[in-house]
Order: C-alpha cells, then structure tokens, then sequence
C-alpha cells in the first residue's frame, strides 16, 4: 500500500471524529425562541419568600439562584430595586429533614443508640418569572421538590455543617435546574 492511501486511511476516521458533533451546546450562546430568553436583558432576583421554618434557607437559595444566573445565562443581572425587563420571584415552600436509619450503637457508644445514622432532607421550591414591565406573570415554576441524603457522624457537633451543606448542594441543584428548565423554554 502506497504511503499516501496510509496516510489517507489515517486521517478519514480522524477527520469523520471531528466532524461529529458530540451534541454539548451551552444554554447561555444558543438561539431561543422564548421572549425571556434574549441575549443582554436585564433580570433582577427577587429574595426568596421563606415560609419553612428553617432561617436563612433563603438566603442559601437566593445566593445559588444568582450564582446561576451570572455563570449560566443570556442575562445581566441587576441589583435589587433597578428597574430591569425580568424579575424572578421565589417561594421556599416546604422544609423537612427526617431520619431514615438508627444507631443501634455498640459498648462504646452507648450514647448514641436510637440516634439518627441517616438523614433526608427534602425542599419544595416555587419561582414565578414576571415582566419587569408589567408585572405580568410569563411562567411559573410550583413544586419544584429537591431531596438528598446523607450519613450522620456521630460527632454531634458535626451534624448542623452536614445538614447545611446538604441545603447548599439543594439550592444548587435547585438553581440549576430550574435555570435550564427556564432557558430551554419548557413552559
């Protein structure tokens, strides 16, 4: 075989490679056909309405929402109280943390027998896109829930740092979500 059909034999599969696409397109540079979607408008979020009974979940929320917005989207993002075309509006609806499992415990932990070993914690989430304009509601998002788990050390002094990085991995999945639910135009 001639070094050219070598040569040729090489680079068909790798310029076949490249020619593919591997279907990964970012939501931020792409064309939408939903009105909110426009590249360079401004949006303003709202902070969350918390009616759980868990403080500062809000602000966990608000925060990953925003992170969001500014890494991921077609958006500038405005302060609170600029007028912009988009506003955002979220309700943290539900909160529950229960346990799933128990520390039976052994002779050197005695104090923990009957101690959660694993725990769910769950969040109900609703987000409203209004007109900044207007104040018309465009789309509304309600019951969006987001759960996870995790294991509880028996270190109790440890428990609360578990639990609020559960709540900041929720309100990102949250964000995320909801974010790409929105850019994609899925009303």
């Amino acid at each position: 075989m001639s070094p050219a059909r070598q040569g040729a034999r090489f680079l068909l599969p790798i310029c076949l490679l490249l020619a593919t696409d591997c279907g990964y397109h970012r939501l931020d540079r792409q064309q939408r056909a939903a009105a909110w979607a426009k590249q360079g408008e401004t949006i303003r979020l709202a902070r969350f309405r918390n009616l759980t009974p868990r403080l500062g979940l809000e602000d966990r929320f608000t925060k990953a929402l925003e992170n969001r917005v500014v890494a991921a989207s077609p958006w500038r993002l405005v302060a609170q109280g600029e007028p912009s075309r988009w506003v955002l509006q979220g309700t943290l609806e539900e909160y529950r943390s229960r346990p799933l499992g128990l520390t039976l415990g052994n002779n050197r932990t005695q104090a923990s027998v009957g101690s959660a070993s694993r725990v769910e914690v769950v969040v109900v989430a609703s987000v409203k896109l209004l007109d900044g304009q207007t104040g018309a509601e465009v789309l509304s998002r309600r019951g969006l829930t987001f759960s996870n788990q995790y294991r509880v050390d028996q270190n109790f002094a440890s428990f609360d740092s578990r639990e609020l990085e559960v709540i900041d991995s929720l309100a990102d999945d949250f964000a995320e979500s909801f974010l790409t639910q929105l850019l994609e135009g899925i009303d």
